[in-house]
């Protein structure tokens, strides 16, 4: 079984890695009315805002108020997340897209979908792919007391005693303060594997970041030395993170600091839960119902390492101690999984 795995995955990845492809344009006044719905929906993942990213097409509901992002690759459609906007468009909206997709004799996904998308993925009878787990903070008992946040709440307590400060401001921060951003975003990317990435993953582009709130972590002097970009909801039940940066002159321990300001910032403001975002991959094994793509997902787990810190990104999430929700892909019969799951991770890290 592990040399057919592996021929299909390399069949179906190394080829076309490090080959760019053109970013998809999409006009401004669809961006400006995804972000409205944004503003304004009762159906909505923090996840959702990744339509901002501009890389993905929008598919409006007749309404105009709610909408489905996707990525065209292939013979694949591939949306990201569910239905956007309002509650009661999403299975209607979910069908469309995917008589749209069969209708152009292309093959409809929805990835990085969670237990929200449940009831449509049954009404639809689509099938279900595990992929990944997405980290969740209760914010309603969160607390930096007791032993479990020893370490998050010392290094909360030296940043404040060297009167650091986190600043949370709304979207358009980011121009007044883009040349640090800047630098402090091109010192931590060369640290990293794999560059930016993109489709459920945002990335330094001034005009995706500059529509959503910035949170920074600033010295005494005023020196902004991290920075993470948030994926807010308009019911407030979960905040989100996206982006999370700090420069080569950070001190130990700023990222502890930004998130547990974050976390008593958001429950402040009166959000439910913080979602931490999705450790790709994290938890899956094998299944009577489909082991061979489950072996798939491993395979790419360990092979995607270089690319993608998993191990790295599961590791740091899980010292905030948050429970972990499944995360998966859906599609209908007939849709080969093994073909989307390997797009996706293609859309996600392909060069920029």
């Amino acid at each position: 079984m592990s040399m057919t795995v592996e021929l299909a995955t390399s069949r179906l990845l190394p080829r076309r890695f490090g080959r760019p492809t053109p970013r998809l344009e999409v006009h401004e006044g669809d961006l400006a009315r995804a972000d409205m719905i944004l503003s304004r929906a009762n159906r909505c993942e923090p996840q959702s805002n990744a339509a901002l990213l501009g890389d993905k097409r929008l598919l409006f509901s007749s309404s105009g108020r709610s909408f489905i992002s996707y990525a065209p690759e292939g013979a694949n459609w591939l949306a990201f997340g569910g239905p956007v906007g309002l509650a009661d468009e999403a299975l209607d909206l979910a069908r469309h897209f995917i008589d749209l997709a069969q209708h152009s004799q292309k093959q409809p996904s929805f990835y990085g979908v969670g237990p929200s998308f449940d009831s449509i993925a049954q009404h639809l009878g689509l099938r279900k792919l595990k992929t990944g787990e997405r980290a969740i903070l209760d914010l309603t008992q969160f607390s930096l007391e007791g032993k479990q946040r020893q370490v998050i709440r010392t290094h909360r307590n030296r940043h404040l005693k060297n009167n650091f400060r986190v600043c949370v401001e709304g979207p358009g921060a980011v121009r007044a303060n883009l040349g640090r951003l800047q630098v402090i975003s091109d010192q931590w990317l060369s640290h990293q594997a794999g560059g930016e990435k993109g489709f459920g993953l945002g990335r330094f582009d001034i005009h995706y970041i500059d529509r959503l709130p910035l949170a920074t972590v600033r010295t005494e002097t005023g020196n902004l030395a991290a920075f993470a970009t948030l994926w807010p909801t308009a019911d407030q039940s979960r905040l989100g993170v996206d982006l999370m940066r700090y420069g080569d002159d950070a001190p130990n321990g700023v990222m502890d600091f930004l998130f547990a300001e974050l976390f008593l910032w958001a429950k402040a403001q009166g959000y439910r839960e913080f979602d931490l975002n999705t450790a790709p991959l994290a938890g899956v094994e094998p299944c009577m119902q489909s082991p061979f793509l489950t072996s798939v997902g491993k395979l790419m787990f360990e092979h995607g390492e270089k690319l993608y810190n998993f191990k790295g990104v599961r590791r740091f999430k899980n010292k905030f101690h948050p429970h972990w929700e499944d995360v998966y892909l859906a599609s209908p019969k007939g849709v080969s999984q093994l073909s989307a799951l390997a797009k996706v991770t293609w859309l996600i890290n392909r060069p920029r």
